[in-house]
């Protein structure tokens, strides 16, 4: 029915990324499964939840029977990442019986019909096109941490992607704060777009994906859904219905005053002083001083905090307040060593960018000075 020989290590990693797919809280059993179809010279591995998510992945194998079973996700993944040896066979029974055999251990897991197995739906007249790997993680990282975690806003627990001819623009917002990145890229279109990408399948997308390669990856949407391609690997997700809220009238169109400041030292700010500041909503308060700005936290419990660091300020002195959490958040993804502040007043939006760059912005709104 089937019997195949892999390479463990590479069957261990694609387990490890196919078993993501699997969201446990399944109502039919053999979705909870992993599908295991021996093709030719590959194998193949299939998780869905059905909702949001489908990982598809092949791994080099050598074929004895081709065939197909379902086995339990969480099991199979403990199994094979404890194996011995450089090598594991596969085998599965009529009775949908995986036998597992590697050195000297051998396992045998109760499986379920693979024909029961229900997948994604192929995409229908997808629009494609491809992105450098490192380029698509950046834009993920940059995005996807401001993606809103409230389930009853489901238009908001991922991120919108507006597909225009000759770019991209990838927008994210818990109502806090709002992340905003354009990528310069020829989609194909020839009239505007906008979809909403889950969180989920955002942060399965980034997992696969390698910062530093430079190799294409293959994006594709239909109406309902959207495929990425990194190499043997396929992710796919149902796209989220609904309206994404008008996000560009948060985002500031001028601004009074600009702040230059070196990341580092800010981000290594924000972490001492939110040890204070999360007994006060996380509360901190930023004065410029000229060439200096000064952050403090402030709780009744706990006590007080204060860090001085230079900066290069262009308009008048301001005090204004911000969550240290969500500060630090976009100091963590910036990619230059220095950021600037686009701000007006202490009750009005601040803007967060990467010096010189126009193309990712991050939109603060401020918190209440007590």
């Amino acid at each position: 029915m089937l019997s195949v020989v892999c390479p463990r290590e590479a069957l261990f990693t694609n387990v490890q990324t196919v078993a993501r797919g699997v969201s446990g809280r399944s109502t039919r059993p053999v979705q909870n499964n992993i599908y295991l179809q021996a093709e030719g010279e590959r194998l193949r591995l299939v998780a869905t939840d059905l909702e949001f998510i489908g990982i598809d992945s092949f791994t080099t194998a050598s074929v004895t029977d081709e065939g197909a079973v379902t086995v339990p996700a969480r099991i199979f993944t403990e199994v094979i990442g404890n194996l011995g040896g450089d090598q594991v066979q596969l085998r599965a029974d009529e009775r949908n019986t995986l036998e597992i055999l590697a050195a000297a251990a051998e396992y045998s897991i109760r499986g379920l019909p693979a024909e029961d197995f229900e997948m994604l739906p192929e995409l229908a007249d997808p629009l494609t096109f491809s992105l450098p790997q490192s380029q698509l993680a950046q834009v993920i990282e940059q995005i996807v941490f401001a993606v809103s975690a409230d389930e009853t806003r489901p238009n908001l627990t991922g991120a919108l992607i507006e597909l225009r001819p000759e770019h991209l623009e990838i927008i994210a917002t818990d109502t806090h704060r709002l992340s905003w990145r354009k990528v310069e890229v020829a989609t194909g279109l020839s009239e505007p777009r906008s979809v909403i990408v889950s969180a989920r399948a955002l942060h399965e997308i980034f997992r696969v994906l390698h910062a530093e390669a430079d190799e294409p990856v293959q994006l594709s949407f239909s109406d309902t859904q959207v495929q990425v391609t990194v190499g043997e690997t396929k992710i796919g997700s149902r796209l989220i219905e609904g309206q994404f809220p008008s996000y560009q009238k948060v985002i500031p169109d001028g601004f009074e005053r600009r702040v230059q400041v070196r990341v580092d030292h800010l981000r290594e700010a924000c972490r001492r002083a939110v040890i204070v500041a999360r007994e006060d909503a996380n509360r901190i308060i930023l004065r410029t001083a000229g060439t200096t700005m000064e952050l403090t936290a402030d709780s009744q419990d706990v006590g007080k905090a204060r860090e001085e660091i230079p900066i290069e300020l262009e308009g008048e002195d301001i005090e204004i307040a911000f969550n240290a959490r969500y500060l630090a958040d976009v100091l963590e993804v910036v990619k230059t060593d220095t950021v600037d502040f686009e701000l007006s007043g202490p009750l009005n939006p601040g803007v967060v960018r990467q010096t010189g760059d126009m193309d990712y912005l991050y939109v603060l709104m401020p918190m209440q000075i007590l």
